[in-house]
């Protein structure tokens, strides 16, 4: 499974990209990096009914009710610190470690705590489209 996540490099990115500009649709980097590697198990729209969710030993996370579930927040360092992953992950968690594949330009994010954090863009931009997800 690894292989298949590295796999996805930049011209992958510039593809799905020309394809949304082809189709008159502004592209959308953190959906476009959504539907590739979070929506075979989460689904197109987060409820966690992708083609893969049958197949896996443990029902995929439904995406929608984040902030629902967060007092009506959505948790933005949960989300950033999921999805980043850190070695090791996988003994705890059937999701990847998708850190090494959201590594690229960063920016700073300041945490609900005033922290300022270095953090790719790609993992932002990401964790955006999930909070765009919310019910």
């Amino acid at each position: 499974m690894g292989s298949h996540f590295r796999s996805f490099g930049a011209a992958g990115i510039l593809g799905l990209g020309f394809l949304a500009a082809c189709a008159g649709a502004a592209p959308d980097p953190g959906r476009q990096t959504y539907l590739h590697y979070c929506a075979g198990c989460h689904g197109t729209t987060g409820a966690g009914d992708g083609r893969l969710a049958p197949h896996l030993p443990a029902p995929p996370a439904d995406l929608t009710v984040l902030s629902a579930a967060n007092g009506g927040q959505f948790p933005t360092e949960h989300v950033l610190a999921t999805i980043h992953g850190y070695p090791g992950k996988h003994a705890v968690s059937l999701m990847p470690e998708f850190g090494p594949l959201l590594d690229g330009p960063s920016r700073i994010w300041v945490s609900p705590e005033g922290e300022e954090i270095v953090t790719p863009v790609a993992l932002l931009e990401l964790a955006g489209h999930v909070e765009s997800l919310q019910r």
